[in-house]
């Protein structure tokens, strides 16, 4: 069995002392934003675990608000 790619990162957006997180989930098709910051505090088995690594592997991208204003696929 291959895994497929489940979430597309769409953009990320600067809010005070924060980033907000915009992301697509191909296997439920449909959006979800969230705020990084409360994520990386919820206890992980209460987040989405793939999710969760998903986001750790971009965690450059994201600091560096490299998917701001723009539709980057990941």
């Amino acid at each position: 069995m291959t895994n497929l790619i489940r979430y597309k990162m769409l953009s990320t957006e600067q809010i005070s002392e924060d980033r907000r997180i915009h992301v697509f989930d191909m296997q439920q098709q449909q959006k979800l934003s969230f705020n990084y910051e409360s994520l990386k505090r919820t206890p992980k088995n209460n987040a989405y675990e793939e999710l969760t690594e998903f986001l750790q592997k971009r965690k450059l991208k994201i600091d560096n608000g490299v998917y701001d204003n723009e539709e980057h696929a990941s």
